[in-house]
């Protein structure tokens, strides 16, 4: 009987000391994978808002060149120019326009895809790294000032 008893009491330590191992082994690969993710590149974009003025602008590409406020750039910049990815956009008068056209405020006219008339813009942007020289500018949100 004696045995029998010991025997119960060794099956439970060793049940006992299964799930405490199994417990530490959970939390040491629980910590490992939030350290690992923690020193990982996180693959999202930070919106910056910038103010300004379109110096040039493309509604066939929906390119334009724009010239932020405050910011002095070199002659051959090409950080200047941002592609417009976004199918909605806020007029003058505050109206937002979710039907996909691109923003007249920049637009040249239903004949002239291009305009060189220096609209003042606000903008929100992300930029993107393409692997090249230069990161690929994104508008994300336009908000038409004049």
């Amino acid at each position: 009987m004696e045995e029998s008893r010991l025997a119960a009491v060794a099956k439970i330590r060793y049940a006992r000391a299964s799930v405490a191992l199994a417990v530490i082994a959970a939390v040491i690969a629980g910590l490992g994978g939030y350290w690992v993710g923690l020193s990982r590149e996180r693959h999202s974009a930070t919106a910056v808002v910038l103010t300004g003025t379109v110096t040039w602008s493309n509604a066939e590409t929906r390119l334009i060149a724009f010239e932020a406020d405050g910011v002095v750039s070199k002659p051959d910049d090409g950080d200047s120019v941002y592609s417009v990815l976004t199918d909605s956009w806020q007029g003058v008068e505050g109206t937002i326009h979710s039907d996909g056209t691109y923003p007249t405020c920049l637009g040249g006219g239903e004949s002239h895809p291009v305009s060189t008339d220096h609209h003042r813009a606000e903008l929100t942007v992300i930029d993107w790294d393409t692997g090249g020289a230069q990161w690929m500018h994104v508008a994300v949100r336009i908000r038409c000032l004049d």
